[in-house]
């Protein structure tokens, strides 16, 4: 144990750079990460179709998407765990788990698609995602869809596109134009990404 009255100038610097250090790659709880691997993964991973791969998303995209399934202002569909996990959870426990699992790399499912929709697909990309989204997962610069599960990619655009998940005013522009057949069409090119 340190005597705190020995700790002076240096010392002291030292030992408060180690404590923030510390706190800051504090790693979540033990009991609460399971709650997120279940459906997640150990690694962020996601094994079920249903469930996002969040391996390697960007840590304010985790955070804020943990923050409001938490405040209730995004829609936690047919599935309300998410909801029920995050409601009482700090921000300092959101900000760990998105911490968590963004050190992760991303890892595209191996899932079927229609090939008669990839370059179709590709082509709605372009017009409507490329920006933002990428050419592949490290090109990302906000969620990351190349690999992504199809079931819960169509789920979450259809949610976007009916504004019942909240978005950028840049991102509802586009999702507005978009048909069935187009997210349909996006899901598989997204999902022949290897």
């Amino acid at each position: 144990m340190y005597n705190m009255k020995r700790l002076t100038g240096p010392s002291l610097l030292v030992a408060a750079l180690m404590l923030s250090s510390a706190w800051a790659n504090a790693a979540p709880d033990a009991a609460l990460l399971e709650k997120c691997t279940i459906c997640h993964g150990e690694t962020g991973i996601s094994i079920e179709s249903a469930y996002p791969t969040i391996a390697g998303l960007p840590v304010k995209l985790q955070r804020d998407a943990l923050k409001a399934y938490r405040d209730g202002t995004r829609d936690c569909g047919p599935v309300q765990r998410m909801c029920k996990i995050t409601k009482e959870l700090t921000d300092a426990q959101l900000d760990e788990l998105a911490a968590h699992f963004a050190a992760f790399p991303f890892k595209p499912a191996v899932q079927a698609f229609d090939q008669k929709l990839v370059e179709r697909g590709g082509q709605l990309h372009e017009d409507f995602c490329q920006v933002c989204h990428g050419d592949s997962p490290a090109d990302a610069e906000k969620s990351i869809l190349h690999g992504q599960w199809s079931e819960y990619l169509r789920y979450s655009l259809k949610q976007y596109r009916s504004g019942h998940r909240k978005q950028p005013p840049s991102m509802r522009r586009q999702t507005d134009k978009l048909t069935d057949q187009d997210i349909d069409a996006l899901v598989s090119f997204y999902a022949s990404y290897k």
